[in-house]
């Protein structure tokens, strides 16, 4: 059974169930306070009868004005009233005819006595004046009035139950069809991200479903995240040992043709691209298994002074081809305990950003203090800025800013930082003016993240 049909059984068996608890209570309460009104009417009625013969008889009312008086009191439960004189004389007999027909054919009908009689003596200082019979239904509850009330709230409890069955059935269609779509969009989701598509739906207004939805979109950002740091993985690995191979390639074809000879230099120069290309696919090797797992956090004491100084040194040339002034600022030798690879990639990629949005002749600094037991890092550079509106998102998985669209990039950067700084219990702070630069500032503690979210390896290497 699919969850919309189950959400509307569920939905139309709570209303029925609902409607009918409801009608009995307030029925049986209703019911219960109407007869104990009619029994209060009655027996107030019953004194005034009372006492409007007492009155009659002294004062020698006429037969007629008497019969009068009494049909002013023939109403429901009441049915009959009779009055005789002291000596059993026949005084008034007055009744409802069209009550009294009605309730034969009740008696015929239900073949059970309905009918009692109160009887009288009507007295005054002792003396005997009469006797009144007030003829009533047997229970108030079997009074015509009763009966039409309760015909009534039946009818009307009916009424209402078919009302609310009708306003579930639509208001039940209507969230299951919206749930129903959502949850249709959600499989869809997450099978076009099966198939490495890109998907963009609207966001469900149910809060488990949403929920979903954002857990998807996290996913997909994570391997979309992967797949573009794989292959920019790939494309530096390649980029970074085409020259020591080109240089090798170049320097075995010279000792094949005999134009170099077989000196020690040219033998060191060649180990010495042997070593470039080993040092390359032993770091890139490291930065592709940090990837397996991106949760897991590998701490160790860094250095500082030595880590950025081989940041910078890996991006010289890159800079001095676009003649950007890319320089260290701070010497001093401070060691902190986190993970060196997550930090180095904030760096690179901070750096990497700096890089594209600089112009030639522009200048990039880079410093690092200690300040009351957090590392603070400042990336500073005098590239394009950026625009105040774009502050809230730069730090969003592929965002990038309007006046950026024409430099090349995936706008993933950022977001890496963001995440690898705050698996490092770190924070990140901008400061930015359009076409005056931007400063980037690291903050970080110098004793790294509770040990309970990483993995102590004090003897990792990088």
């Amino acid at each position: 059974m699919t969850i919309r049909r189950q959400w509307m059984l569920v939905l139309i068996l709570s209303a029925i169930i609902c409607v009918i608890i409801n009608s009995f209570i307030l029925g049986l309460l209703i019911n219960n306070y109407f007869i104990d009104n009619s029994k209060n009417n009655y027996n107030k009625h019953y004194e005034q009868i009372v006492e409007f013969t007492r009155k009659a008889l002294l004062e020698n009312f006429t037969q007629q004005q008497l019969s009068t008086q009494l049909e002013t009191h023939i109403v429901d439960p009441i049915v009959r009233i009779k009055l005789y004189d002291v000596n059993g004389y026949l005084l008034a007999d007055v009744s409802n005819e069209i009550t009294m027909m009605g309730n034969h054919m009740m008696n015929r009908m239900m073949r059970t006595p309905m009918e009692e009689v109160d009887s009288e003596d009507i007295s005054d200082s002792g003396v005997l004046l009469g006797k009144l019979d007030i003829v009533r239904y047997s229970s108030l509850a079997n009074s015509m009035q009763t009966r039409m009330f309760t015909v009534a709230l039946v009818r009307n409890s009916i009424l209402s139950f078919c009302i609310v069955v009708i306003l579930m059935l639509i208001i039940g269609f209507a969230i299951s069809r919206k749930m129903s779509r959502d949850l249709m969009n959600v499989t869809e989701m997450a099978t076009n991200i099966d198939l490495g598509q890109d998907v963009t739906i609207e966001k469900s207004k149910v809060q488990e479903i949403r929920i979903i939805q954002q857990s998807l979109e996290a996913l997909q950002s994570k391997l979309k995240l992967k797949q573009v740091s794989r292959k920019r993985l790939l494309d530096e690995l390649v980029h970074q040992t085409r020259t020591p191979l080109t240089i090798l390639k170049t320097n075995l074809e010279g000792f094949e043709d005999g134009v170099l000879d077989m000196s020690s230099k040219e033998i060191e120069t060649c180990k010495a691209q042997i070593d470039n290309i080993t040092s390359i696919i032993v770091n890139m090797s490291a930065m592709i298994d940090a990837e397996k797992n991106l949760e897991s956090i590998q701490l160790e004491d860094v250095e500082m002074n030595q880590l950025l100084k081989l940041i910078i040194g890996s991006l010289k040339v890159q800079f001095s081809k676009k003649q950007i002034d890319l320089s260290l600022q701070s010497n001093k030798k401070i060691v902190v305990k986190s993970d060196k690879y997550k930090l180095s990639q904030c760096i690179y990629n901070i750096l990497t950003n700096a890089y594209k949005f600089t112009e030639p002749n522009g200048k990039v600094l880079v410093s690092y203090e200690l300040i009351e037991e957090e590392l603070k890092i400042v990336i500073e550079d005098t590239g394009i800025g950026i625009r105040s509106e774009d502050m809230k998102n730069l730090f969003n998985a592929y965002f990038r800013g309007i006046n950026v669209s024409n430099i090349s990039g995936e706008g993933i950067g950022l977001y890496v930082v963001k995440e690898n700084l705050s698996m490092l219990n770190g924070e990140i702070h901008v400061e930015s003016e359009l076409n005056k630069g931007s400063r980037f500032i690291i903050t970080l503690p110098c004793d790294g993240p509770p040990l309970e979210n990483s993995k102590d390896l004090p003897n990792s290497k990088y």
